[in-house]
């Protein structure tokens, strides 16, 4: 998945050219330090309706939901908004590494079964206590 050519152009056209299984391992955002606290994972795939924090750039601390996730892995942001000279408006578009998620898009009271699914995945992975393997060394006395 890693792009190994230097030439700018052609990392740019191979990022466009992603599959959407490659694309969302791309999108993975922090969390907020509550978010991760309560959930137990530091990380996961954005979606269309998170809640968000701009943490660099012109938008510093503005908060908002995410209203599109463009092809070139640029996420556009309800509350982040440019006046035109004209005077209409336009959503500049923001990486994702420079935001954090700060709530969860839910169906109702209840988050989608993809992400709950992903998430309890993710943290029994990481807060299992000790990972047990095959153990090496002298086999049982009684099996010579």
């Amino acid at each position: 998945m890693k792009v190994k050519s230097k030439k700018p152009n052609k990392q740019r056209k191979a990022l466009y050219k992603y599959k959407n299984h490659q694309r969302s391992k791309l999108l993975t955002c922090r969390l907020a330090d509550f978010l991760r606290e309560e959930f137990g994972i530091k990380k996961i795939p954005l979606r269309v309706g998170d809640s968000v924090r701009v943490c660099s750039g012109e938008f510093l601390d503005f908060e908002g939901e995410v209203l599109e996730i463009t092809k070139n892995l640029r996420v556009k942001v309800k509350e982040c908004v440019f006046d035109k000279a004209d005077g209409t408006q336009f959503h500049p578009t923001i990486h994702v590494s420079n935001l954090i998620i700060t709530k969860f898009k839910s169906i109702g009271k209840k988050m989608d079964g993809w992400r709950s699914a992903m998430i309890e995945k993710k943290a029994g992975f990481i807060w299992e206590e000790e990972l047990v393997g095959p153990k090496k060394g002298k086999k049982e006395e009684g099996n010579k």
